[in-house]
């Protein structure tokens, strides 16, 4: 079985460098451009999910056109609450107190009127367990985090290496699960 990550094309809020999950925008010119450029052959793909953020609907819409997707919340990026929209110096400068506990134990913290990282992790992972279970290749358009969150999950269930991945804008990740295995498929031809 394969699982295509696919991130949402560039938004504005990427290009302020904020924090934001909550925050519903549509893709930039540049961002459409992103998606468009995705050279697939996962469009065959009958199993395509969606995030229900606008960035992640626009971009699975421009993907598969003609194909029915299925919207599911637990692809959102994590909720930022009070942080929403803030780069991190901002944080800082609003709210240091909870910027500094967040500091302590970005895992465990839930951000005021938002959640915790833990929380999104968990929300994934459920999502993911479905998938294993049915065991039929799937499309997911959704996040960074979402995306990181997951590769936590299939590579030693340890959320410390969520450091360890960077997905960019408009990106594929393509993992593998097979005999109760996930794996990263880095090669050319995998998408």
């Amino acid at each position: 079985m394969k699982i295509y990550w696919v991130r949402h094309g560039k938004t504005e809020e990427n290009e302020k460098n904020s924090y934001y999950g909550k925050i519903d925008v549509r893709l930039t010119q540049e961002g459409v451009k992103e998606v468009k450029a995705i050279q697939t052959s996962f469009n065959e793909c009958i199993n395509v999910y969606s995030s229900p953020a606008a960035r992640a609907i626009e971009t699975a819409g421009l993907l598969f056109a003609n194909v029915y997707f299925k919207v599911d919340a637990r692809l959102l990026e994590r909720n930022m609450g009070i942080f929403e929209g803030l780069t991190y110096r901002q944080i800082g400068r609003r709210y240091l107190a909870e910027r500094d506990e967040w500091d302590d134990d970005w895992k465990n913290y839930v951000i005021p009127e938002g959640e915790s990282a833990m929380m999104q992790y968990e929300r994934v992972v459920s999502f993911i367990k479905e998938l294993e279970e049915a065991g039929e290749d799937a499309v997911v358009v959704c996040h960074a985090g979402t995306i990181r969150m997951a590769l936590c999950y299939m590579f030693g269930e340890n959320l410390d290496m969520f450091w360890k991945f960077k997905v960019h804008t408009g990106m594929v990740v393509t993992t593998n699960y097979e005999h109760d295995f996930w794996y990263l498929d880095l090669s050319r031809d995998s998408y």
